[in-house]
């Protein structure tokens, strides 16, 4: 029979994005003892931006120097960091918060940080991984500014892409929104203002067939659904915003409420509907920044250290 191992923290937090190391290093400080699971390696979603110019303090970074800066701060202060730590199942109970991992350790602690981020929803077209940090962006907001005066193509017809472009428009040149149907998923506020914004053209009933280029990307390759007609639209940059899925997976069968589209629901303090369980960053929604997530996490961390039980 093996024996379960079984480590005991004051903190665990699932997930070393910026969230994640945000609320290491607030614990750490704040006297914690904290354990930070990641399933891969530090960083997060934040890691594949090949530039980040709007988190404050750095001009311009890449995602994965600030990665490890933040990492290194957050060790510096005292937090324990375990990367490739696969968390599987969850147990919540009212006293203790238990994290099951795949290879069979329970971290136990009376609260629990929930920060595994959410992953981009790819389309899987063909150049759409070669090009991925030189020219294919999942993020407007934060890859936007590295487009200035040029042309973009948005592929998507939701709010997300609706957002993005208008986003844009104010930095690029023009923007070309790709939509597979006839009329936009987005809210009708928004469809509205990209109609009639006069640098964004709507390509309905349009599919992206492949990312074109050659070190970085130069166009598009589409075709038209109604009428099979094929062309390659150039452009310096693609955008794919067909969604974004949280990773949360092992969440709703632990009891933790989640929305329609898979989010954690919390309230003004990041808590979950579960006393001393919380959830930060893009688990949570939108809008999906470095920034909210940093401030998600010292809301958690600090509410945690204002009602948890004397030791």
């Amino acid at each position: 029979m093996i024996s379960t191992m079984v480590e005991n923290r004051d903190l665990i937090i699932v997930g070393c994005g910026p969230g994640g190391m945000t609320a290491g290093l607030y614990a750490a400080r704040m006297g914690l003892q904290a354990v930070i699971l990641e399933t891969g390696i530090c960083g997060g979603r934040m890691i594949n931006a090949w530039q980040i110019e709007n988190y404050p303090g750095f001009e311009n970074i890449s995602g994965g120097n600030l990665s490890m800066k933040m990492k290194a701060q957050a060790e510096h202060a005292g937090a324990e960091i375990r990367e490739m730590i696969t968390v599987e199942k969850l147990q919540l109970s009212e006293n203790t918060k238990i994290a099951i991992t795949s290879e069979g350790t329970e971290w136990h602690a009376p609260a629990i940080i929930l920060a595994m981020g959410a992953c981009d929803a790819e389309l899987g077209v063909p150049g759409e991984t070669e090009y991925h940090g030189r020219g294919i962006s999942y993020c407007a907001t934060c890859d936007g500014p590295l487009f200035r005066g040029k042309t973009v193509v948005i592929v998507g017809g939701g709010n997300t892409a609706a957002m993005d472009a208008l986003f844009l428009t104010n930095i690029v040149e023009k923007v070309y929104l790709v939509h597979r149907r006839d009329e936009l998923r987005a809210e009708q506020a928004y469809a509205d203002r990209l109609i009639s914004t006069p640098n964004v053209e709507i390509l309905w009933d349009t599919i992206l067939l492949e990312v074109i280029g050659k070190d970085v990307v130069s166009g598009a390759k589409l075709r038209n659904k109604k009428t099979g007609r094929e062309w390659v639209q150039e452009a310096d940059g693609v955008f794919i915003a067909v969604g974004c899925q949280p990773n949360s997976t092992f969440c709703e069968p632990a009891g933790i409420q989640l929305d329609k589209s898979g989010n954690i629901l919390v309230d003004a303090n990041q808590q979950t509907n579960i006393p001393g369980v919380y959830a930060v960053g893009d688990i949570t929604g939108e809008p999906r920044q470095i920034v909210r997530a940093c401030g998600d996490a010292v809301k958690a961390v600090t509410h945690w250290l204002t009602v948890r039980p004397p030791k």
